[in-house]
């Protein structure tokens, strides 16, 4: 047969070019998606890393803090007066006769002693801000001197007050809405348990609308009235990482113990650091608007010591209903009930619908009225561990886990409320 007379065939596409084709169409689909994941999500992706980033950074710095003294420090700290050492030398070690009581929001008595600063003024020297730091007045000729002291009581050192009014970078998430320029703002507090005061352990109700949220009646009972204070503090030191302190000024009270300060130490921290939270966001505490009766009409920043500023808490829903003000009572048995474990009340520390759950504080913008995780972002709450890692905490989480992740020596709490183990697949993937 001659050339002419052959036939020609058109060539197709073979396999492998089809499957190059949509290799090449899946590649630019995948760079399309990532370009509009990125346009939509780019610029709060970055902010809540910084946020994140920021956080990591006050984590550190407190457990620098921790390294150096052997404990972590005090939420707050308060100089009591003479009403207080003169009950203790009476031998009334009634944690009412403190100070601390007096600046609990809604308290029926005027403020006494001394608000002197909070947990950020010890770790100043870890945040790389030891200038500040060394400038902080403690005491004057024998008078303890507060934060938002104004006065130079010593040539060429600024006052207190200008001091807390620093801006300083690291203490704020750039997503805070109710930052204020010019202020000592701040975005992260400590974990403080599940009471204001270790020693007092009154609780709080959340609010459902701005300028609701309230302490409760009276104290959570967390043990049997025949143990006394003591044995109240011995439950309730369990329950958190730091807490309010009280001292004397110098020269004062030599002749006395104040008998509800603690402090925990990392070999205290039971349930293991990785799993016990140490800081948290919250957006509602720093500078607000002005004086207002959640801080008792002092001025706030980063330095105010009072615990709805300071810390944040396990809910007082595990003790019972939080939709009104009262006295709650965590031995009844929903925490263990019969001698167990786990029992279902802890599952009500993170329950949509009791004004205490994560993140509920975002419909709020009351410095101070939220002493919850609280954080600006949609799905959860950046928080720091006792361990130094960060983590992503979802709005979410199971009640009971969360429970856990705030108690450092929960498989060491009384019958009346004792905890399981915590499997870290509950928290984290």
């Amino acid at each position: 047969m001659t050339s002419r007379g052959r036939r020609s065939r058109p060539r197709g596409i073979t396999l492998m070019e089809w499957m190059v084709v949509i290799a090449v169409v899946a590649i630019a689909m995948m760079i399309a998606i990532e370009a509009v994941s990125f346009q939509r999500c780019g610029y709060v992706c970055t902010t809540r890393m910084h946020c994140q980033s920021n956080l990591r950074n006050v984590t550190l710095g407190l457990l620098g803090y921790v390294n150096a003294h052997g404990a972590f420090p005090p939420s707050g700290v308060f100089a009591e007066d003479e009403i207080t050492l003169q009950n203790l030398r009476r031998g009334n070690t009634d944690p009412r006769v403190s100070v601390v009581p007096t600046y609990f929001p809604g308290a029926p008595d005027a403020p006494r002693g001394v608000p002197m600063y909070s947990w950020v003024v010890p770790i100043l020297p870890y945040l790389d801000n030891m200038e500040l730091h060394d400038e902080w007045t403690m005491e004057v000729d024998g008078y303890a001197v507060p934060y938002f002291d104004r006065s130079v009581h010593m040539l060429g050192r600024a006052g207190n007050h200008k001091i807390a009014s620093t801006g300083i970078g690291v203490l704020r998430c750039p997503d805070d809405a109710t930052v204020r320029i010019s202020g000592g703002n701040q975005s992260y507090v400590v974990n403080g348990g599940f009471a204001l005061w270790h020693a007092y352990p009154v609780g709080w109700v959340g609010g459902q609308t701005d300028g609701k949220g309230t302490t409760t009646s009276g104290p959570l009972t967390w043990a049997p009235s025949r143990l006394g204070w003591s044995g109240t503090i011995d439950v309730t030191q369990k329950l958190g990482v730091m807490f309010i302190e009280t001292r004397f000024p110098k020269g004062m009270a030599a002749d006395v113990t104040i008998p509800w300060n603690v402090r925990s130490t990392p070999a205290g921290i039971l349930d293991g650091a990785s799993n016990t939270l140490l800081v948290s966001e919250n957006s509602l505490t720093g500078v607000g608007a002005g004086p207002s009766s959640y801080s008792r009409g002092l001025p706030t920043n980063w330095a105010i010591p009072l615990p709805n500023f300071t810390s944040f808490f396990g809910p007082s829903n595990v003790c019972g209903s939080g939709n009104f003000p009262q006295s709650l009572d965590c031995t009844s048995g929903g925490l263990a009930p019969k001698g167990s474990i786990d029992g279902p009340d802890w599952a009500l520390a993170n329950t949509v619908g009791t004004h205490a759950d994560i993140n509920f504080g975002q419909k709020l913008t009351i410095e101070g009225s939220f002493p919850f995780s609280n954080s600006p972002h949609p799905l959860g709450c950046n928080m720091g561990f006792c361990d130094g890692s960060v983590r992503f905490i979802s709005k979410t989480i199971d009640g009971t886990v969360y429970s856990k992740l705030i108690t450092r020596a929960g498989g060491t709490l009384p019958n009346e409320c004792r905890q399981g183990p915590l499997a870290k697949d509950s928290f984290y993937d």
